[in-house]
């Protein structure tokens, strides 16, 4: 993240204490959402700093965040987001590999973080790679994605209205993949300890030039 960035970060958080409860409620429900979108944190903070400063204007003239907005909050995000000039496919593209590359990254570490331990020291420094461990990696990054990609989903919904089928079948399909870590043991092939590390490594990589990039 830049430091334009970062500092755009740290003076909305400190307008955002200034807001009414009411008004800070739903700026919170926005930002969900923006935060769930495939755009950079710096258009996220250019929506938020726009909303913050709306707000700011209008609760002293004692409106109430429907009677600001004037339309569906969702839409009215949207439409912020929308007249940004790095609002592209292609942004949206690299942002999706960015979160993607963290999931990966966080996944790969969690999972082979034993072998890339105990391998060294084996005498061809290497591990069998599992077929349950991959089909988890793949389950853990999917979950890790669609969990967020649903918090913006919900950020405008009432808890009791949310669907919590998608919710349950999400976190299924994590169990599921944790059993098959446990009981799938059977063997793939034979990787050298170096290379679940390069990976992890590369991944971070990965993430953090696109985020320097991107925001």
């Amino acid at each position: 993240m830049r430091k334009e960035t970062k500092a755009l970060l740290q003076k909305n958080n400190q307008q955002e204490t200034l807001l009414f409860p009411d008004f800070q409620s739903v700026l919170n429900n926005m930002v969900t959402y923006l935060r769930s979108t495939r755009l950079p944190h710096s258009l996220q903070e250019q929506a938020r700093q726009q909303i913050i400063q709306l707000f700011l204007a209008e609760q002293e003239k004692g409106a109430s965040p429907d009677e600001v907005i004037g339309m569906d909050f969702k839409e009215y995000c949207d439409t912020l987001l929308e007249q940004s000039p790095r609002n592209n496919g292609h942004t949206r593209i690299l942002c999706a590999v960015r979160y993607i590359s963290m999931f990966l990254a966080v996944g790969t570490a969690i999972l082979f973080l034993p072998d890339m331990i105990s391998a060294p020291f084996t005498p061809n420094h290497s591990f069998t790679l599992q077929v349950g461990k991959l089909i988890f990696l793949f389950f853990l990054v999917t979950f890790g994605y669609f969990l967020l990609k649903n918090a913006g989903k919900n950020a405008f919904v009432p808890a009791e209205k949310q669907k919590s089928l998608e919710k349950t079948l999400h976190f299924l399909a994590l169990l599921l993949g944790i059993a098959c870590a446990f009981f799938l043991k059977k063997p793939a092939w034979e990787i050298p300890f170096w290379v679940p590390l390069a990976a992890v490594v590369l991944l971070f990589l990965c993430y953090g030039l696109l985020s320097h990039y991107l925001d």
